[in-house]
């Protein structure tokens, strides 16, 4: 795994200079693709610079909470409205991650979430011990008569409360692991070895505020650069923040953003619905686009793939589009529209 060395060492498995890549970095660590503003910053400066950057940042933190709840389901009506924002105190080094997810497991959205002794419990050990509960029928009994009152014994500790459940997981080398091999698989796009569960949870345990540089050698490793030889599926939520910033420049306010992700999540197949809010938001957008005659499309066209899809069209793709636009006069809106609704758009 290539790993920072220090503030004036480049990370070698980054190109910056490959656009796919440096959307899917944007995408992975803030949900979103780069701006224009964004790109043609990161062409110039360096990968160590980039993740210092991002990781950690507000977006970061704000990005991570939101996969946090959406993780463990605390969205909509279960979304905690207790009035704690847990990114700031995130931001600023105040909170670490473990400690972040021991609270939301021990908010009362959590529970209301979860209602019951053997939903908490069995939540409480699949998500965040990796247990399958069927097969840990003594752990599930034990943690339901702690969780009704009773003075039980488990794993290794004694507790009568909800609370006493979650400070007992909490404190298992398990869910440090566990924690960092969720991350690591959302992040790489793959399985950690079990080595590196080990060895990654076992310093975030001794370290826990590493967690921000833990995710700096994660994205800047040869494993994450391999894994742009194959496509990935965007998220709901990434598409949609990335439909709105390759759109509009920005990303979706609040409001926007649910909606559209309450939407898309109703449905087993998402994918014509995410073309109707491609064409929806285009559409509305459609005066930003340029002019026919303002543009060169032996120019534009290529540019137009690389800011949609990350990459140049093939010389055929260019032809093709070339023709179409020349001979049946489209405008760059249709260009716009054939790439945002295309099946690779989804992909990242």
């Amino acid at each position: 795994m290539s790993v920072l060395a220090g503030p004036n060492d480049d990370v070698a498995a980054l190109d910056l200079g490959d656009p796919r890549h440096l959307r899917a970095i944007y995408l992975d660590l803030l949900g979103r693709t780069p701006t224009a503003a964004e790109a043609a910053m990161a062409k110039a400066s360096r990968g160590d610079i980039l993740l210092r950057r991002l990781v950690g940042s507000a977006e970061f933190w704000q990005t991570w909470y939101e996969e946090e709840l959406y993780y463990f389901l605390l969205i909509d009506n279960f979304r905690p409205d207790d009035g704690v924002d847990l990114t700031d105190p995130l931001e600023r080094g105040e909170l670490h991650v473990l400690d972040a997810v021991r609270a939301l497991v021990s908010g009362s959205a959590f529970n209301r979430r979860n209602p019951g002794n053997d939903t908490f419990v069995s939540v409480v050990f699949e998500q965040l011990l990796g247990l399958t509960v069927q097969d840990s029928t003594g752990l599930l009994e034990a943690g339901k008569r702690m969780y009704d009152g009773r003075r039980t014994r488990l794993l290794g500790d004694e507790g009568d409360s909800q609370a006493d459940i979650v400070r007992i997981v909490c404190a298992q080398p398990d869910f440090a692991e566990s924690f960092v091999a969720r991350q690591y698989a959302r992040l790489v796009g793959r399985e950690a070895s079990r080595e590196d569960r080990a060895a990654w949870g076992a310093r975030l345990l001794e370290r826990p505020f590493d967690f921000t540089e833990l995710v700096r050698e994660w994205v800047g490793s040869t494993e994450y650069a391999a894994r742009l030889a194959r496509l990935r599926a965007k998220s709901d939520a990434q598409f949609i923040r990335s439909l709105y910033v390759d759109l509009t420049g920005a990303p979706p306010d609040y409001d926007s953003y649910q909606r559209m992700r309450g939407a898309l999540a109703s449905l087993a197949d998402a994918g014509p619905l995410r073309s109707v809010l491609a064409r929806a938001l285009l559409q509305a957008r459609r005066d930003e686009l340029p002019e026919r005659d303002q543009i060169d499309p032996e120019q534009w066209i290529p540019e137009t793939f690389v800011r949609f899809l990350g990459r140049p069209p093939s010389s055929a793709e260019l032809q093709d589009f070339l023709l179409v636009y020349r001979q049946q006069e489209a405008e760059p809106a249709t260009i716009v529209l054939s790439l945002v609704t295309h099946w690779e758009y989804q992909y990242y």
